[in-house]
């Protein structure tokens, strides 16, 4: 069976490598762990932009949500591979 994902993971673990050993990213943070829970940030959008737009009354399909959402996954994950 081919990896389709392990350019990804591989990609993953060395910039995960190169922050370590510059001293940033903490170190022992699975690589699969963290593209679970990219992933799982991300999708959880997408898979409940209808619902949580009722809910919540507000347009998250629009660009300024997009982008607000965009910037605080990647706050979430830079925040927890940091030191």
């Amino acid at each position: 069976m081919v990896d389709d994902h392990a350019v990804v993971r591989e990609g993953l673990k060395r910039v995960l490598e190169r922050g370590q050993k510059a001293g940033v990213f903490r170190a022992r943070i699975d690589p699969v762990d963290l593209h679970m829970s990219i992933s799982a940030l991300a999708v959880f959008q997408v898979a409940n932009r209808h619902t949580f737009s009722l809910i919540f009354q507000r347009d998250l399909e629009s660009p300024q949500a997009m982008v607000a959402r965009r910037d605080n996954i990647i706050e979430m994950i830079v925040r927890f591979v940091r030191k």
